[in-house]
Parts: C-alpha cells; structure tokens; sequence
C-alpha cells in the first residue's frame, strides 16, 4: 500500500475524521485500488469505496468536507451493489488495517473486470497498464474469468440501464488482441455447460436432436 499517492492521502484524511470508539470496515473498487498497490500513476477523479455493512456514509463526507464538488479527488460512497465482478473477488482480494480501520483491497483482476460496466477510455487505459506491468491477464485467463462471471452478461432489468458487459467485452478484445469475441459461444455457452455439469445434469443428445 503506498498511502502518499492521493488516493493514499485522502483515504487517510477519511480515517482521520471517523469516531474512535468503534471500528470500520470499507471495500475498495473503481481505479483507487490500483493506484495504491500496482501504478501510482493510475488516476480517477474520485475514490470509490463502501462498507461491509452498506452504511450509509455520504452524510459524513459531506461534513469532512472530502465529497464530490468539495475537492478535487474526492470519495465517492457507494454500495454493495455498486461493484459487480467477479464471484472470486472475496478470495483473491488482500486486507490492509490502519489503526481502527480495514481495507479490502480487491485483486487488480476483479477491478479490471468490473470497469467492463463501462470501459470508458481511462478504462481501457487501465487494461492496458496492468497488462504492460504485469502480463495478465491474458486473452484466456480473462476469457476463463468472465465464464464464471457469467451473469454479468444476463439483461438488465426494466427499471435499469442497459447492459454494457457484452458489447464492451467485445470492443475489449478488439482493443487489446485484435481479435473477435462472442460473447455466446464464447463466455455463455462454455459457463453453463460447466453449471449443468456442476448440477450433476445430462449434456443435450446433440445426435437426436440432429437426427430429428
């Protein structure tokens, strides 16, 4: 953790204004994580984090003065619902304790893989910086990866916006290897075969049905 980097700093201003008499747990996401373990020069205008409780802290930073309007990089609150990656996450991301406060420090993969949400340019940018640092991932470890993201691929309900997993997924693998991706064939099909398999269920009679 390298806390002089800005995310760094401002997350310690944070801990500096929470109460004393209980402690805190927050979830890092979006491109903070990154800066403060992998690339100092990783940037984003705010950090984002959320609770392991889901409390509710926009309230707080508004007093310390360190939310949206209020600084230049400033903390951006959010959910658990705000952070859609991978179901590994959990297991691969590290714990940080400061004083009265833990981080989780989500792995860069589950990080890269929930900037598919929108793969905005900084996004894709982020792609290909830890890839030129650390050579992952590649093509079929991602690919691996989102198969057991499957659901990121299902369609947005009513009431949402629209899906961007598929099409950004795609544009992806256009961007970093110049090749095509089907998000079927490719990442569906392959994810549930392994879920009926994984629930004990038959593979289809591809004969009879191509029989029939």
């Amino acid at each position: 953790m390298d806390w002089s980097t800005p995310a760094g700093r401002l997350l310690c201003r944070l801990f500096d204004g929470l109460p004393t008499d209980r402690r805190f747990h927050f979830i890092l996401f979006g491109s903070a994580p990154l800066q403060l373990t992998l690339n100092r020069s990783s940037t984003s205008a705010g950090v984002d984090f959320f609770s392991d409780d889901d409390e509710d802290h926009h309230e707080r930073i508004r007093r310390l003065g360190l939310g949206k309007g209020q600084t230049d990089l400033y903390l951006e609150p959010g959910y658990r619902l705000s952070f859609r990656t991978t179901p590994l996450m959990a297991e691969r991301a590290k714990l940080v304790s400061l004083g009265h406060v833990t981080l989780t420090i989500p792995h860069p993969l589950d990080i890269l893989v929930a900037k598919l949400a929108r793969l905005d340019d900084k996004d894709l940018l982020a792609f290909r910086r830890v890839i030129d640092l650390t050579g992952h991932p590649t093509r079929d470890e991602l690919l691996h990866e989102l198969q057991n993201a499957v659901d990121l691929f299902r369609p947005a309900f009513d009431d949402e916006s629209p899906n961007l997993y598929p099409g950004n997924a795609v544009r992806l693998w256009r961007e970093l290897w110049q090749s095509s991706l089907d998000v079927g064939r490719d990442i569906v099909s392959p994810a549930l075969a392994r879920r009926r398999a994984g629930y004990g269920e038959p593979p289809p009679d591809y004969k009879r049905s191509l029989a029939g």
